[in-house]
């Protein structure tokens, strides 16, 4: 690739990020607004019943996608041809792995400690069969750099889901107003994302070949397998605590560990799908520097964010939920280093896909996949705030692991990747402790106030923290920002 379109390709990645991450961050603070409204027409009990099934149905869709987004990712100059062989196996396997677990739905009630959540099933299951026709055409616009588009379409879907789910709850709906909420956000997205790739790139008709299922799906076994286990490190740790603890408890656990994985999922992910697709187009010395480089600027945004949520967790329970929701604020507070942890652990994935290493995920994965479930059935048993914690440190280990194997693998210095993330962290620590210093003061404002204060004054600490001990990344960061402005404009 000559110098002029690799300069295009970097120019769109980062109008990319322009527009992704404003859009992202406006979608998922009314999202979860909505959430935390929603939580006052529902019981724990309900509600974690309901996500029992939203979890088993995004289960049998998550274990068989076969690496197809990775290989249609990673593969710039993919043919038609092996694109509708990705498309026929991806579509064939997930109504396959969607019928059998309407089948089995009451075996797997009885198993999870959640009786009758299989009355739920069925628009969860409608709604992944949607999502199964569209992520293809949504992997060709990540391929190609069209973050504009998809940001947008997963913006708007997240406020329908929102708006959706909150009236039918406020309208006596009960707990399947989250199951029509899905259902409406996926068919949104097949509205705004299938006709935004020209048919002829995805579904084109091609003679069907074993030797091209056998590349497409020998590429991805190894990614798939990986990609199960990631999966399993977010949804079925929920699973355990229904069966630990009981749906109620799994209901509070479900929803700090939303607001938890909030920043992540709003900033973090949006981040790492830019940088995901501009790997594959950087040559490998250049991309360990570049890995380098996006661990800090992510770990600049993302520290304060994760540190932040666990020093006002006790005051966003206070603000926004029911007594019934007690809980939640402990469960927060220990949780909230997943915001940090996983976008840092979705870049590094990215990485080693790039590099061609995808064992390298696979054995990362299944090891902290079985490191949770060890965890959650062991030291968790004795409280659910010591599963909420192990979690973390599970999802900390899981980072620290990953840039381990960069250094084995690539010769990059462990302590490159961490001494600058130390400073924005000391600037984070001042942050902490200015807030918690400060609270006594603020105990008689209403809890909203008192929330906004605590933000305000967070956020200027952090600001003079990191103008202090992090000069440098600051002013880094700053250019970036100013970049993507130009770019989007």
């Amino acid at each position: 690739m000559n110098l002029a379109a690799t300069l295009t390709l970097r120019q769109r990645a980062v109008r990319g990020a322009a527009w992704t991450l404003p859009t992202s961050v406006g979608s998922r603070a009314l999202g979860l607004l909505g959430t935390l409204v929603l939580a006052r027409y529902l019981a724990p009990n309900d509600y974690g019943v309901v996500m029992t099934a939203s979890i088993v149905a995004t289960t049998a869709s998550s274990i068989t996608t076969f690496g197809v987004g990775i290989y249609l990712v990673a593969n710039a100059e993919i043919s038609r041809a092996e694109t509708f062989h990705a498309t026929c196996w991806f579509l064939a396997t997930g109504v396959a792995a969607l019928a059998a677990t309407q089948m089995l739905g009451a075996v797997l009630a009885r198993w999870s400690g959640a009786p009758g959540f299989e009355k739920f099933l069925p628009p969860f299951l409608l709604a992944m069969l949607l999502e199964r026709i569209v992520y293809v055409p949504e992997r060709i616009l990540v391929r190609n750099l069209r973050f504009g588009w998809l940001s947008m379409a997963r913006a708007l879907g997240e406020l329908i889901y929102t708006a959706v789910s909150v009236i039918a709850a406020a309208h006596g709906a009960g707990a399947i107003a989250i199951a029509w909420g899905s259902l409406a956000r996926s068919l949104f997205r097949f509205a705004a994302v299938v006709p935004a790739v020209h048919l002829r790139d995805w579904l084109e008709p091609h003679r069907l070949r074993l030797a091209t299922f056998r590349r497409v799906v020998g590429y991805g076994m190894n990614v798939t397998v990986a990609s199960i286990a990631t999966f399993g490190m977010r949804r079925w740790d929920n699973l355990l605590i229904s069966r630990f603890f009981g749906p109620a408890m799994m209901g509070a656990y479900n929803y700090a560990y939303n607001l938890a994985d909030t920043p992540s999922t709003a900033v973090g992910d949006q981040m790492s799908d830019v940088i995901a697709a501009s790997f594959p187009y950087v040559d490998q010395p250049r991309r360990a520097r570049a890995l380098v480089h996006a661990c800090t600027m992510v770990s600049m945004i993302m520290l304060p964010l994760s540190v932040g949520l666990a020093v006002v967790a006790p005051t966003v329970v206070d603000a926004f939920f029911d007594p019934k929701w007690s809980n939640v604020g402990a469960m927060l507070m220990w949780l909230s280093a997943l915001s940090i942890a996983r976008p840092l652990g979705s870049i590094l994935q990215s990485y080693f896909y790039a590099s061609r290493r995808a064992s390298l995920v696979l054995w990362l994965e299944w090891a902290s996949l079985a490191a949770v479930i060890v965890v959650i059935a062991t030291v968790g048993r004795a409280g659910i705030n010591w599963a909420c914690g192990g979690v973390s440190v599970v999802f900390a280990l899981r980072t620290l692991a990953g840039i381990w194997m960069v250094e084995r693998e690539d010769g990059v210095p462990l302590s490159e990747f961490l001494a600058p993330m130390a400073r924005p962290f000391g600037a984070c620590v001042v942050m902490a402790v200015g807030v918690c210093a400060a609270r006594p003061a603020l105990d008689g404002l209403a809890p909203l106030i008192r929330l906004g204060a605590e933000i305000g004054l967070g956020a200027v600490l952090y600001a003079i923290g990191v103008l202090l001990l992090a000069r440098s990344n600051c002013v880094e960061l700053m250019r970036a920002a100013r970049s993507a402005l130009v770019a989007a404009r």
